[in-house]
């Protein structure tokens, strides 16, 4: 009887919901809040004849859809209008140019991207495969998770919004939530899509007692509109989101992903790659790319980069005394002098540009990881 009942309430929840977007999608916000209301009710009842370990989940998804129709229920058609354009101005979608071949190394999170953004676009497969659309990816600053992403897009050719935390965290900010909601319908209206947030951690922390009801609302509202296109098998839409700091997301959002992929400091093979793609063009002067690898321990694919150009700009400065002194006059005719990059370019550059990421911080990751598999 409780696996009855559990069916029907299930059945009755998605009917619900698909109702109250319809009619959100039409402009019936009143009719659509009082729909997400009562698909609130019935996740209530869920949680009730549920076993014990889905309850909390449960009742948190009560509590976002009574959010989002309370929200929706005094949203004016020109607060919609207006999050739109704060949206066209604020958010960045384009089709990159990025390819994996441009991203030295990380073959197992390229492969795990990979498989990960193409399942879910191929419609003739068993409904029992995985249609991941939800994708984390963690790990150190300047890993190249953005550059993943863009890959991603470019290889799907989709639209790509790369959604800044700085934009959705409004200086006002009982309208985070409003444009949060905006950028996945637009996303929607342009699929095939891929909404990329960077610095999640930074919109979504852990929920502590001490967070005020703003941010609460704005995690919530997140929430809803994951689980919303999550369960759409006809939408084209991957969600993918970067941390440096995955210990401090809220636990109901890192359960949302269906993928979550470590984006590791480079080895030496990807270090070697990573070298010869920013001293691409330059000659070294007896110097092996393989020691500069080996000399670059927790070095990540940003900081080689920022080595590199270091190294390049003492050689510059070097050949180039008077470089400063130009005119706008002088600029026009003159040849830049160079040289070959020398030990000595990399030692000031090596003095200079030191790691971000430690060993402590490394061992953090690894331990984040094990405990996912607890």
């Amino acid at each position: 009887m409780g696996e009855l009942r559990e069916s029907l309430l299930k059945s009755e929840l998605q009917k619900e919901i698909e109702t109250a977007r319809d009619l959100e999608s039409r402009g019936k916000t009143k009719q659509a809040g009082s729909h997400y209301m009562r698909a609130a009710t019935i996740y209530r009842k869920l949680a009730i004849v549920s076993p014990k370990n889905r309850t909390e989940n449960l009742f948190s998804n009560a509590s976002q859809y009574e959010s989002l129709g309370a929200a929706i229920q005094t949203t004016r058609p020109q607060d919609r209008a207006d999050s739109e354009e704060v949206i066209d101005s604020m958010i960045v979608y384009e089709k990159p140019s990025t390819t994996w071949e441009d991203i030295g190394g990380l073959t197992d999170a390229k492969k795990s991207i990979r498989e990960s953004i193409i399942l879910p676009f191929i419609e003739n497969k068993p409904p029992f495969v995985e249609s991941p659309k939800t994708i984390l990816l963690y790990g150190p600053p300047g890993t190249g998770k953005t550059l993943l992403a863009k890959a991603a897009s470019n290889t799907l050719n989709a639209n790509f919004f790369e959604a800044r935390a700085s934009a959705l965290l409004s200086k006002y900010f009982g309208e985070s939530g409003k444009l949060i909601s905006a950028l996945f319908q637009k996303a929607k209206e342009m699929q095939p899509a891929i909404i990329f947030m960077d610095e999640i951690d930074s919109i979504v922390l852990s929920r502590k007692s001490d967070m005020n009801e703003a941010t609460r609302r704005v995690i919530a509202q997140l929430l809803t509109e994951i689980e919303g296109f999550n369960s759409k098998r006809e939408d084209r839409i991957i969600f993918m989101a970067a941390t440096n700091k995955p210990w401090d997301l809220d636990d109901a959002l890192v359960s949302r992903f269906s993928r979550r992929i470590y984006v590791p400091l480079p080895d030496q093979e990807a270090k070697e790659s990573i070298f010869k793609i920013h001293l691409c063009g330059a000659k070294l002067d007896s110097l092996k790319v393989s020691d500069l690898a080996k000399n670059s321990n927790l070095y990540s694919g940003r900081d080689i980069a920022n080595l590199c150009r270091e190294a390049i700009m003492h050689m510059v400065r070097e050949q180039n005394p008077k470089l400063e002194d130009l005119t706008h006059k002088d600029i026009e005719n003159y040849v830049l002098n160079y040289r070959s990059l020398t030990e000595s370019d990399f030692k000031k550059a090596f003095e200079k540009t030191k790691p971000v990421t430690d060993q402590n911080t490394v061992n953090k990751y690894l331990e984040w990881e094990k405990s996912l598999c607890a």
